[in-house]
């Protein structure tokens, strides 16, 4: 196990959907033996109701794997972007878990139909809603949960998953880049506002990542195929030096780095993790 994990309390947002980041990480926080709450919106959105997200089934199924690996865990239900339901939510799991220690935002995203496309070409309620998924509900559970930490006095870890579109642009993310780029800056002051706390802020911004999200019934990579003469495999070893697609579990690896011993004089970086995808 890695040291400075076991026998706390974690909170992940973005846990339900299958194959992705904050399911892997909620998981593998579970294996170095941290408590952890999931949390998720877990059911579509009403106003982008194509839009894929995990369902209830998906996060208690979750809950029963980190409880059969001998953690505590419990599912929440509620919408990062409401800040009534993010307080009732941290209220809940600091009494049921007896604290939060480690906060990992994972709840995020965008895609065709829900802030995807050329950027002016979008309309206000998809680039209002990337914005308010990616970057208003990290700063809303980011608000709660360190009132928390602070008053239990023993520090804390925050991870929020960024973006390598959080530092360069892609054609047809605009949205996304946009709101990536402003969790990267709200991780810098964060880490700034709360190191005399005793409490790490750091960003990390995956590559491209194989998830459902992304690979849904693999368009993404016949979509690559089609443009890369020889097929996704080719477009990989180009664009990826590291030469294969990026998983879930990568990501989960780095958040325990960050949030064990071995990441305490870490704060405010934004970490690539994506293969070498982006140097910068």
């Amino acid at each position: 196990m890695i040291e400075g994990i076991a026998g706390k309390v974690a909170l992940v947002t973005g846990a339900a959907r299958p194959r992705s980041i904050g399911r892997a990480t909620a998981i593998r926080l579970a294996r170095e033996g941290a408590d952890v709450a999931c949390l998720d919106i877990a059911q579509p959105y009403s106003d982008f109701p194509g839009y894929g997200l995990g369902s209830k089934d998906d996060l208690d199924g979750l809950v029963g794997v980190i409880t059969s690996l001998g953690r505590r865990s419990i599912a929440v239900q509620a919408d990062v972007t409401s800040s009534k339901q993010v307080i009732g939510a941290v209220d809940k799991v600091s009494r049921e878990l007896g604290g939060i220690n480690i906060l990992v935002n994972c709840a995020g995203g965008a895609g065709f139909g829900m802030g995807a496309g050329p950027l002016l070409t979008l309309s206000e309620s998809e680039m209002r809603k990337v914005i308010d998924v990616n970057l208003i509900g990290t700063w809303l559970m980011c608000r709660s949960v360190v009132s928390k930490m602070i008053e239990s006095g023993g520090g804390g870890r925050i991870v929020n998953i960024s973006s390598q579109a959080g530092k360069r642009g892609f054609p047809l993310l605009g949205a996304y880049c946009a709101a990536k780029a402003g969790v990267i800056l709200l991780t810098q002051v964060l880490a700034l506002e709360l190191g005399p706390a005793g409490i790490t802020v750091n960003a990390i911004c995956p590559g491209t990542v194989d998830t459902d999200l992304l690979n849904k019934d693999h368009q993404f990579e016949k979509m690559m195929g089609s443009l890369e003469a020889g097929g996704f495999e080719a477009w990989v070893r180009r664009e990826i030096p590291i030469g294969r697609i990026e998983e879930p579990e990568d990501v989960a690896g780095a958040v325990c780095f960050l949030c064990s011993n071995d990441g305490g004089y870490i704060t405010g970086e934004a970490l690539n993790v994506s293969g070498g995808q982006t140097m910068v």
